[in-house]
């Protein structure tokens, strides 16, 4: 948990940019698919590399993720990029907030719910 927080704080700014390009209608159909699947990469407990290996498996987490979303944020239309990167200006920071804060509430609900199914 600790890893997926240290990793979206650095990613914040380009994870912002693709959330509010995600919005708009002009964003190209492969980025609207490819970042919720890239996020998802990340909470995932199947890698490409185990993370029970000590240090290769929270590398994986730490390239892959910035990769995508480098790769998603080019894949932008340059007005789609700076109307996105505008808005994370000025909502930047109650967005990241109200995302963060979804994100926990989710996995402690699957938490919840597993630990009810398995006890």
């Amino acid at each position: 948990m600790i890893r997926i927080v240290m990793l979206l704080q650095a990613l914040r700014r380009d994870i912002a940019v693709l959330f509010f390009a995600m919005m708009r209608r002009d964003t190209p159909r492969a980025v609207k698919v490819l970042f919720p699947l890239a996020l998802l990469y990340l909470v995932s407990p199947i890698d490409i590399i185990p993370d029970a290996i000590p240090v290769l498996g929270a590398l994986d987490d730490a390239v892959i993720l910035p990769l995508a979303t480098e790769f998603l944020v080019r894949m932008l239309p340059p007005y789609v990029r700076e109307e996105s990167e505008r808005r994370v200006l000025r909502y930047g920071t109650m967005v990241l907030v109200g995302a963060t804060a979804v994100l926990v509430l989710w996995l402690a609900l699957i938490i919840w719910a597993l630990s009810k199914v398995f006890s």
